[in-house]
């Protein structure tokens, strides 16, 4: 290959041609393996996109791109060692790229290392502070480490910084009930269906938390509502079938019945164990006409 052809390579290739040492030969196979990696993955074809980005980085060890997909990949298979390994080094040959920190802070989370994952998602955020997901992603490990005030905060800013983003609502909002906050996660729950208008299977989500907290606040009517529109948006959600029995019971027991009725016919081996036997539970009582509160 003339010296002509590779600098025409490099120059179009994914990585710009900056030095001589990156208009190599072996820079510019580095490159066309790693495109062939990144096609591969985008097909799911996973062990070909690991032998492509693979011979990758082994061409040119200081293919940063190819470290980060190569790292990608290894998530879409959970060889989450590996792809810490790869982000890593990725970040010691190009370490101002914020997705990178973030990729690695999601690994170390995954791994089961908050303390890591923290320190990698605020370094993501220190050099991109609008990316939303890293903000999201470090209020998770704030619960993780048993620190329900960063959490709050942490999804907080998330909408702040995406009004639209559903897990942002749904992990804010089940927070402040986990605390027994009824007003706000009520608040939150109603924001996100106003933010999320159109997006059925969310929105079901959604729903189903507001009437699980108007349910909480023995707003029984209410809470019937609002478990009655996450099943007409996802008519066979299981979760809002049960609660929607539970509810009805204290209002409404032949409702009730038809609902646990429905809950406990399409039980299957992926529903809660727990869920099952309360339902089963409430209807002898709804049988046998035992008074509950």
């Amino acid at each position: 290959m003339s010296k002509k052809i590779v600098l025409v390579l490099c120059v179009l290739g994914m990585l710009p041609c900056l030095t001589a040492a990156k208009c190599s030969r072996e820079h510019v196979q580095s490159v066309e393996m790693m495109n062939k990696c990144v096609e591969f993955h985008r097909r799911k074809l996973f062990p070909q996109a690991i032998r492509d980005c693979s011979k990758a980085v082994s061409l040119d060890p200081e293919n940063e791109k190819a470290h980060h997909n190569l790292a990608m990949v290894y998530i879409e298979t959970k060889e989450y060692e590996q792809a810490a390994r790869h982000l890593q080094k990725a970040i010691s040959l190009e370490g101002d790229i914020a997705i990178y920190h973030y990729r690695l802070g999601q690994v170390y989370q995954w791994m089961g290392q908050p303390d890591q994952a923290a320190s990698a998602l605020k370094r993501a955020i220190e050099l991109d502070d609008a990316l939303y997901k890293a903000h999201y992603r470090l209020g998770r490990v704030y619960e993780a480490m048993d620190d329900p005030q960063n959490a709050l905060q942490k999804y907080t800013d998330t909408l702040e910084r995406n009004p639209r983003f559903f897990e942002g609502y749904r992990e804010l909002g089940s927070l402040y009930l986990d605390f027994e906050f009824t007003s706000q996660a009520e608040q939150v729950f109603n924001e996100g269906i106003k933010a999320l208008e159109g997006r059925g299977e969310e929105l079901a989500v959604l729903y189903h938390r507001k009437g699980t907290v108007l349910a909480a606040k023995k707003d029984y009517e209410t809470a019937i509502k609002a478990f009655r529109s996450a099943l007409e948006l996802r008519p066979g959600m299981e979760d809002a079938m049960f609660s929607l029995g539970w509810s009805y019971s204290y209002v409404n027991p032949e409702n009730a019945k038809i609902w646990l009725e429905k809950f406990v016919s399409s039980a299957s081996q992926k529903t809660r164990p727990d869920y099952l036997a309360a339902a089963q539970a409430r209807l002898t009582e709804i049988e046998v006409g035992t008074p509950y509160q």
